[in-house]
């Protein structure tokens, strides 16, 4: 306190004026505003999830919908034939065995083998159970055992 009694009388008005004029800035800046700010996010947050709330209790309201099934009336074997003559895969051995059918292929390009597995899964609704690569001495040639089955 030694210092302030030094202060002139101008001074020490100054510095009683000045001094709680800070203090209501400071508390004005780093406590109210922050919380203000905090407040009115917690605001926000509260709405976005009443409105979430809101949209799955609409849709628990709703019946499901079902996506329509496509029946595939085509037999089994039909289909993996059709897709390979589109490929232009030459299958060697068709074996059905019950509910799958085991496919034997010699000296295929394997990037065309490839293809017509991914291509028989998305459009001839025909899954893929298991399949053997061998290697040919012709650089990209392979003799390809698959089995597949319906896909569901």
């Amino acid at each position: 306190m030694n210092a302030f009694h030094r202060l002139s009388r101008r001074e020490k008005v100054l510095v009683l004026v000045a001094l709680p004029l800070v203090a209501l800035f400071a508390g004005y800046r780093f406590v109210w505003v922050p919380l203000n700010e905090a407040r009115l996010m917690a605001r926000a947050e509260i709405r976005e999830y009443q409105t979430l709330i809101e949209a799955a209790e609409n849709l628990g309201n709703r019946p499901a919908e079902m996506e329509p099934v496509a029946v595939v009336t085509v037999p089994l074997a039909t289909r993996i034939t059709e897709s390979a003559e589109l490929a232009g895969v030459l299958v060697r051995r068709l074996e059905p065995e019950g509910a799958v059918v085991r496919v034997s292929l010699d000296d295929a390009p394997y990037e065309t083998v490839v293809n017509w597995v991914a291509k028989m899964e998305s459009d001839a609704a025909i899954a893929l159970v298991a399949i053997e690569l061998d290697r040919r001495t012709a650089p990209g040639i392979v003799a390809v055992r698959l089995t597949l089955e319906n896909a569901e």
